[in-house]
């Protein structure tokens, strides 16, 4: 019997919460709130995790949407609205996977349990006040002041909009709130964005309601159970930026963040050495995405400042396929052969 002691920060109160909408969703939902503390990593909480009481049958997505507004994407770019992930989350109607969902909207919590109406066995939604985690009640005001700066490195929403920044530093910390409490008993676990298969979104929340199609994503071919793996968006290069300054004025990108996948234990302590780089590099004065941090951590002066011990594992697409998308959609794949 594999025993693995983990340690959480969070004191949790849960309270069921009613959904006033359009969609006159029942109180599903429920809405945590968290005590705060100075530092994320105060250990003062320890859980043990079983992986023999653990089921590899099926693999838990984790998800969330907070709603910052509209926001360009790249220079010249885009613009990301509500609206638009509000369609991204159709999505989910198809998927038969377990999952956890977490929103600071209680309408956007609405249309994701609408979406989820024939899994809702498999489902939990989740109502966090997104200034009780440590990305935006601590970071997001930091990552404010960084960005003030004049002169500061102009790639949108990136190193723009700080709220856009510290949502993409609480998909570790929630990660962390999930494998605590492992609602389905999964052995692996996933982060999936909201916008990843946005190609199968449906026009409507009434189209994807009576759409029959559906798929599941599991474990992609040859997971390495010690590793997290992600895509790799951009090899690395031996003559590549080192310097937090130097990976966030060239916005380096090294895997794509968009979904990565691991066993619950690695990924626990791959959350842990996640959230430490965000730490590092804030006190360093810069910061930008987790692609950034990870980029700096991995492969440039993060690496001997903090040593992590986390094993990345790197798919790289094969198939002509977006490189971006790759992991998830050979996830999705190896569930059709399943």
């Amino acid at each position: 019997m594999l025993v693995l002691h983990l340690q959480f920060r969070h004191t949790v109160y849960v309270s069921n919460t009613q959904i006033n909408s359009s969609f006159n969703s029942s109180s599903a939902e429920v809405q945590f709130k968290s005590t705060p503390h100075p530092v994320w990593y105060d250990e003062s909480f320890s859980a043990s995790v079983n992986l023999d009481a653990l089921s590899e049958k099926e693999l838990t997505i984790v998800t969330a949407y907070f709603d910052i507004g509209s926001f360009q994407k790249g220079p010249g770019g885009r613009m990301f609205t509500p609206e638009l992930y509000r369609k991204w989350l159709t999505v989910f109607a198809q998927i038969r996977n377990p999952v956890v969902a977490y929103f600071d909207s209680a309408n956007h919590a609405a249309v994701m349990r609408v979406m989820r109406e024939k899994h809702l066995e498999k489902t939990r939604i989740i109502i966090v006040d997104r200034r009780t985690l440590w990305s935006f009640r601590e970071m997001q005001p930091r990552i404010a002041e960084i960005f003030s700066q004049q002169g500061y490195p102009w790639n949108p929403p990136n190193t723009v909009v700080s709220n856009y920044s510290a949502a993409m530093h609480a998909k570790y910390e929630l990660m962390r709130w999930t494998i605590r409490d492992n609602p389905f008993r999964s052995t692996y676990i996933c982060w999936l964005d909201v916008g990843l298969f946005r190609d199968l979104a449906s026009d409507s929340v009434g189209a994807a309601v009576s759409n029959n199609k559906s798929f599941q994503l599991v474990l992609p071919p040859r997971l390495n159970s010690s590793a997290v793996a992600y895509t790799v968006v951009f090899p690395a290069s031996l003559n590549g930026p080192v310097t937090a300054e130097q990976v966030v004025r060239l916005n380096s990108v090294w895997v794509c963040g968009c979904f990565f996948i691991g066993r619950v234990d690695v990924m626990w302590h791959w959350t842990t050495e996640y959230l430490r780089a965000v730490e590092r590099m804030v006190s360093e004065h810069w910061m930008s995405t987790d692609q950034q941090v990870i980029y700096w951590l991995f492969l440039g002066e993060g690496k001997t400042k903090l040593q992590p011990k986390t094993s990345i594992q790197l798919y790289k697409v094969d198939d002509g396929s977006n490189e971006w998308f790759y992991l998830a959609y050979l996830a999705k794949k190896a569930g059709q052969r399943s």
